[in-house]
């Protein structure tokens, strides 16, 4: 099997899910399961972030005139989509999606099962204005000819790139990922490294990093004592689906 990573970057206004990470940089989409044939799509994603944001990307999603898949809105899609939130909690949303029917969609793994059939192996992610996407294809299969496909039709506003991998690398697990982190306690501890609060020497003191996030001192020390709880048991716990409740 080969892997590629199809990057799609998108400009405001390509692409009406897409805005909205756009507009909310700290809102993140990550499929967990992602399973596609010649006969259908299906996946299950979850949304992490600000609860105006999981509305918006709610609102989308289930407005059945706009396709999820597409990398951008594209006249010529005709596929039939079903999209249902499944579990809602602070700060997080998991959606489930089936795609199927129609003769054409502008999207990664449409135009992959069309190319190579059913075999290939999908992960994909969203954040800020970049929708990325590891294939595993199988066989002597060359994500060159799949990324011509996707180029000829690419809408305005989107530019699409490919790199290859080479031999599979680690695939990521979903269940040891960012997503099963509560996300106040992602902000946290990303905010505390984007300060360099964990750098050496250090560059911020915890108090910088509290005013960053307009945030009492005990409350961020909190947040960040149960951030590195949790990635310390999901880096040496055998049971890597635990999560920490706020």
């Amino acid at each position: 099997m080969h892997e590629y990573i199809f990057a799609a970057k998108y400009e405001q206004g390509a692409d009406p899910l897409m805005d909205v990470f756009i507009s909310y940089p700290e809102l993140v989409g990550r499929a967990l399961r992602i399973a596609g044939s010649t006969a259908g799509f299906w996946r299950v994603d979850r949304f992490v972030g600000p609860e105006e944001a999981l509305d918006e990307v709610e609102r989308v999603m289930t407005d059945t005139s706009v396709c999820s898949e597409c990398l951008g809105e594209h006249p010529g899609c005709s596929i039939n989509g079903e999209y249902e939130v499944v579990a809602e909690e602070n700060w997080s949303r998991l959606v489930y999606a089936f795609t199927s029917g129609g003769r054409y969609c502008h999207s990664i793994p449409f135009m992959t099962t069309r190319t190579v059939g059913d075999g290939a192996l999908f992960d994909a992610r969203r954040c800020e204005n970049v929708y990325e996407w590891r294939v595993l294809l199988p066989g002597e299969t060359m994500g060159g000819e799949i990324f011509d496909k996707l180029q000829d039709g690419l809408p305005e506003g989107v530019e699409l790139s490919l790199s290859q991998v080479g031999s599979p690398s680690a695939w990521p697990s979903p269940d040891f990922s960012q997503m099963t982190l509560p996300y106040e306690q992602r902000q946290a501890i990303e905010t505390a490294v984007e300060c360099g609060y964990y750098g050496t020497p250090r560059e911020a003191t915890l108090a910088d990093v509290a005013s960053e996030l307009e945030l009492p001192k005990s409350t961020l020390r909190y947040r960040l004592r149960r951030a590195e709880q949790w990635l310390t048991n999901s880096a040496f716990s055998d049971d890597r689906s635990d999560t920490i409740n706020t």
